[in-house]
């Protein structure tokens, strides 16, 4: 059945349904937020503070309204998938600037709202960056910190952000074994375990100093091929690791062979990569091999070829040719346009830079682990915002900014209020009395800042209350784009079913 809303009857639809989203998500903003138990049937119960997470399990059994959550639910997962955190921020600006803009459609349309509304942001993220700064390297503690509401999570992933070089291919996993928290950086290039038989090594662990390294864009059919590489090698009593596309049986029997007829060791590895990603792999392992291309193969070597069960390391010296294979890899990255292509490329700069790791989150139950996962994330993904800088914390900014609009236009006096709701919002889950605390702030010209966590004040210059710019703006950003969307909706057509039909009696009579 199909089922067409509009007018008044539209926009308290949408207004109910943001209200269900914010209630929930709202409570949980601010260190002092609280959690909620999530229990979606498709896994065990568990309990977060995580805005979008939340978001995204909420729904309602009234068809209409769960329609308008999803698109709501857009401004999060936007936030979300853009920077990483401020998820929640997102929706308390959303239900702000949604409902106070409700009053203004009586005199204004919303097509005109919405163009004023755009006008008026664009001052309002000029402002913002001017309230930024580069953050410091201590600095970067408590921005982690505050993101992850945890002082230990935020001094461990800061530490290991930087020793990595502030690099943001950190991958975040979990520690099934025990209930610590550590960190593996990854030393060398290291590609995917895919040596073609398993005979070739029987050890769970292997380490080959100084081996030669044969590398090949095709299938190796015959091993002939390799009979004047072999040979070479065995005379000079190197072992040799041989990459090709794939090898055929008998190529790789024979190596077999030879490797119990001799001491030297052949290793054959199969490329992991497909398509044009296997010359990649090639171009990467021939820089760092110093290879040369002879008998038809590119010959090098390396430091320390290293097995384990899941992954292979090629160990190497740094050298200024490899820096500049890095430069041109980094330009080609900023160039790339396609996610998929720059996050492979994103991968291979990691590998060559030998900033890539692992934190690997403990924790005595599924429950904990997954709690403090999605902790970790949030906190990696605002050290990786900083790069943009970094403004005072407990959306201070977006306060101080709504008290210098003039209020002389509908979407300033809209804005002028929602701004407010972050920190008071904030305020107001630390039990504390919202209007005090700002007058004091005010007081003070902004000069001072209140830390919720601690429940104190502190000057502004030496605080460590400190927020991400590039995650304020586009909460700002997301949280005004779904508004305004909504605003300029004027019907909603959807299929419902009929609350007294129920298909099974049908079947039934049939």
């Amino acid at each position: 059945m199909q089922k067409v809303i509009k007018g008044k009857e539209l926009l308290d639809y949408i207004e109910t349904s943001i209200t269900i989203l914010s209630d929930a998500v709202k409570t949980t903003l601010g260190p002092n937020g609280n959690n909620v138990i999530i229990n979606n049937n498709e896994s065990a119960p568990f309990i977060t503070n995580d805005g979008v997470t939340i978001a995204a399990n909420i729904n309602d059994e009234d068809e209409i309204i769960n329609t308008i959550l999803s698109i709501i639910k857009e401004s999060a997962i936007k936030t979300d998938s853009d920077v990483g955190d401020g998820t929640t921020t997102t929706i308390v600006l959303l239900e702000s600037i949604y409902k106070n803009s409700l009053k203004c459609l009586r005199t204004k349309s919303a097509l005109a709202l919405k163009e004023e509304l755009l006008v008026a942001s664009n001052i309002i993220i000029e402002k913002l960056t001017a309230l930024s700064h580069t953050p410091k390297d201590t600095e970067l503690t408590s921005i982690a910190s505050i993101s992850a509401n945890d002082e230990n999570i935020g001094k461990l992933i800061t530490d290991f952000y930087l020793k990595l070089n502030k690099s943001d291919n950190i991958k975040i996993i979990e520690n099934t074994q025990n209930s610590k928290d550590y960190v593996i950086k990854e030393t060398g290039y290291f590609i995917e375990n895919t040596i073609s038989s398993p005979y070739f090594i029987k050890e769970k662990n292997l380490t080959i100093k100084n081996p030669t390294i044969i590398l090949s864009t095709k299938e190796i059919a015959n091993i002939l091929e390799l009979e004047k590489i072999i040979y070479d090698n065995n005379k000079l009593k190197k072992d040799i690791i041989i990459i090709a596309d794939s090898f055929t049986d008998n190529v790789i029997n024979d190596c077999l062979a030879l490797n119990y007829e001799t001491e030297q060791k052949i290793i054959l590895i199969n490329n992991p990569e497909y398509g044009t990603r296997r010359l990649s792999i090639i171009d990467d392992l021939i820089k760092i091999s110093a290879s040369k291309y002879e008998y038809d193969f590119y010959q090098g070597s390396i430091n320390e070829f290293k097995f384990t069960e899941d992954k292979l390391y090629f160990i190497y010296e740094p050298n200024e040719n490899i820096n500049k294979y890095i430069i041109k890899l980094k330009n080609t990255y900023e160039k790339a346009s396609d996610e998929y292509e720059k996050n492979f490329l994103k991968n291979r700069i990691s590998k060559l830079t030998m900033t890539y790791g692992y934190i690997c989150v403990g924790g005595q139950t599924i429950l904990e682990r997954r709690e403090k996962k999605m902790r970790f994330t949030d906190a990696l993904c605002a050290l990786n915002a900083t790069k943009d800088g970094v403004i005072p914390g407990s959306s201070l900014p977006f306060y101080q900014i709504s008290e210098e609009l003039n209020l002389d236009s509908d979407a300033n006096t809209i804005l002028h209020d929602a701004l407010k709701s972050p920190l008071i919002r904030i305020l107001q889950n630390s039990n504390t009395n919202p209007e005090e605390i700002i007058k004091k702030i005010k007081d003070k010209d902004y000069k001072i800042i209140y830390n919720a966590k601690n429940k104190t004040f502190e000057p502004l210059n030496s605080t460590n209350v400190l927020d991400n710019l590039r995650v304020a703006k586009c909460a700002f950003n997301n949280a005004l784009s779904i508004a305004s969307m909504l605003l300029t909706t004027s019907h909603l057509v959807i299929n419902t079913t009929p609350k007294n039909y129920n298909i099974n009696s049908f079947n039934d009579e049939i």
